[in-house]
């Protein structure tokens, strides 16, 4: 074999080793890239495969207290609502003339209503922070606007002096008790959303009317 045999031949033997590193070298790329995208089960038993299934776990019970939640928020919706309209008729939302007092039987409703609104929570398990933050608002208004029936149910045994201030503070804790209400609402809405349950609306007006809760809480379902 002559000199430029010799040649031609290891410069062929370059160019196909070259080919073939560059072949191997995609090839093993493609495996890699196909191994790092397709899902991979974790072997059973494995600290991956009881991760999984905690995490799937805890999905499923924050699904299920999302949902007593729901249903202890509708229940206690529906006695707020009803105390919050009947104590506008007597301390009415927009400025008015003060009414007569209320009659003690229907005081003692709205109480009544109060207290089965907070404690219509008792039997939700704790749950995330999220879910605890929804219910202790829910529960706060409920207490808060207790408070606010219980002053003005001792109003016409009050110095006649003293009445106009102790209605006013009826009126700001009723105002303030529906503020957190809405908060909670809002926080509750967003957990069943998270959860799959789409949009649920337990939102309160001052008046308990549903058609007077702002516009801003009736988002599209």
């Amino acid at each position: 074999m002559n000199r430029k045999t010799r040649t031609f031949s290891l410069t062929w033997m370059i160019v196909l080793i070259t080919i073939a590193v560059i072949f191997v070298g995609a090839v093993a790329a493609s495996m890699s890239m196909r191994a790092t995208t397709a899902e991979i089960a974790p072997a059973a038993g494995s600290v991956e495969a009881i991760a999984k299934e905690l995490s799937k776990g805890q999905a499923l019970e924050k699904a299920e207290i999302t949902k007593d939640l729901g249903l202890a928020a509708e229940t206690a919706h529906g006695r707020m609502a009803r105390a919050l309209e009947g104590l506008a008729t007597a301390v009415p939302v927009e400025q008015a003339d003060s009414p007569p007092f209320a009659d003690t039987g229907d005081v003692d409703a709205w109480m009544r209503d109060l207290r089965a609104a907070a404690t219509a929570f008792e039997t939700v398990k704790v749950g995330t922070s999220d879910q605890s933050v929804a219910q202790e608002a829910f529960v706060g208004a409920a207490q808060l606007l207790l408070t606010a029936v219980q002053d003005y149910n001792r109003l016409s045994s009050s110095p006649a002096e003293d009445r106009n201030l102790l209605l006013g503070s009826v009126a700001e804790r009723r105002d303030a008790a529906v503020r957190l209400w809405q908060a909670g609402a809002a926080q509750l809405d967003t957990l069943t959303i998270d959860s799959g349950g789409g949009h649920m609306h337990v939102f309160l007006a001052p008046d308990g009317d549903p058609d007077a809760v702002p516009m801003e809480f009736h988002d599209a379902e």
